[in-house]
């Protein structure tokens, strides 16, 4: 009984820490000197499946450096107000100072317009990742800033699709309306793909959602869900964004065309398909050229890096659901996810 106890209160303890301060101390082990250390803010929050992926990247890298790591989470997703973001990024820049860290890594868009930007040009080094926008955006790169963006792999995405489904013509993007979503329609508009994109769509508000995806079934041989993580219920909490699984969940039941996705955690969530990107591999990147920079590389003779390597996968379970066969030539080369390692709810 005395061991539950204990457990118990380390686990409330921890919680406590996460929701307090919105922040997550990393101590290295007993047998490495902690030589730097590294300040991680994330633009969302420690459960978003982007995340995980990317401080799994991180860590595996750090691993056995000597870095202590502190983690803060600006949770720009789930929270999307002009008030909050203003009040995040104080409390942000309050923790670099007293954290005193070596170098920053900063991840995604939000984090990179939100904390990174005050310091271009100042002597802390910083490096992003996961970056949607054009690194002249926010003023990089600079003499102290060094980083990773994440490019979309659109026409990969459309020919895996076409192999599954080749009847496809017209199809349609959905996806919330954040910063994210925004960089991400300015991206695919001025891309040549193998299909029509009759219309990309995108709303914060779930009736919308819902009252889109009902009517693009009887317009288009195809649904592209891109994100949907700041949408919110207009009869709950319209400041605080539904969890991107309820959303997720409630298209793939009430949608009979196949869906082609950019992210794993959507096609592992249910989708279809997609050549997707890995937040692990975005994580592992700007961890590698953090390593280098505390090393005593300048961060501004390391270019900016683009991990051009895709991730294709199939939903197996998804296909057999829209009574689509997986051709064997595309089961030699994809990932398959199969009816384990998903729920859909």
């Amino acid at each position: 009984m005395k061991r539950i106890k204990i457990v118990s209160v380390v686990i409330a303890l921890l919680l406590a820490a996460i929701i307090s301060g919105c922040i997550v101390h990393e101590e290295v082990s007993p047998d490495e000197k902690a030589d730097k250390n590294v300040l991680l803010i994330f633009s969302y929050h420690p459960e978003h499946p982007w995340v995980i992926e990317e401080t799994r990247g991180v860590e595996d890298i750090f691993k056995g450096k000597g870095v202590e790591t502190e983690k803060f989470y600006l949770d720009t997703k789930r929270k999307t107000s002009a008030e909050w973001k203003k009040k995040v990024s104080e409390d942000a820049v309050k923790k670099i100072a007293e954290f005193k860290p070596d170098l920053v890594i900063v991840f995604d868009d939000n984090a990179c317009e939100l904390v990174a930007m005050k310091y271009a040009g100042k002597t802390l080094p910083f490096v992003f990742c996961g970056m949607n926008g054009d690194p002249e955006d926010y003023g990089f790169p600079a003499e102290n800033i060094a980083g990773v963006v994440e490019r979309h792999h659109f026409e990969e995405t459309i020919d895996l699709l076409k192999q599954l489904v080749p009847d496809v013509k017209k199809a349609a993007i959905i996806t919330d309306n954040s910063s994210t979503s925004r960089r991400f329609v300015t991206r695919i508009e001025k891309t040549a793909l193998p299909v029509e994109i009759c219309e990309i769509y995108t709303t914060d508000d779930f009736d919308a959602w819902k009252a889109e995806v009902k009517e693009l079934q009887s317009e288009v041989d195809a649904i592209g869900l891109f994100v949907y993580h700041t949408i919110k219920d207009p009869e709950k909490d319209r400041e605080v964004s539904l969890p991107p699984e309820d959303v997720l969940n409630w298209t793939l039941k009430n949608s009979k065309l196949p869906e082609f996705a950019f992210f794993d955690f959507t096609v592992k969530g249910g989708a279809l398909c997609g050549v997707t990107l890995s937040g692990y591999e975005q994580g592992k990147a700007a961890a590698e050229i953090a390593i280098t920079i505390l090393e005593g590389k300048e961060p501004a003779d390391i270019p900016i890096q683009c991990p051009e390597k895709g991730n294709p996968i199939v939903n197996e379970r998804r296909a057999d659901e829209l009574n689509i066969t997986v051709p064997t030539d595309i089961i030699k080369e994809v990932e398959q996810i199969g009816s384990g390692d998903w729920e859909k709810g």
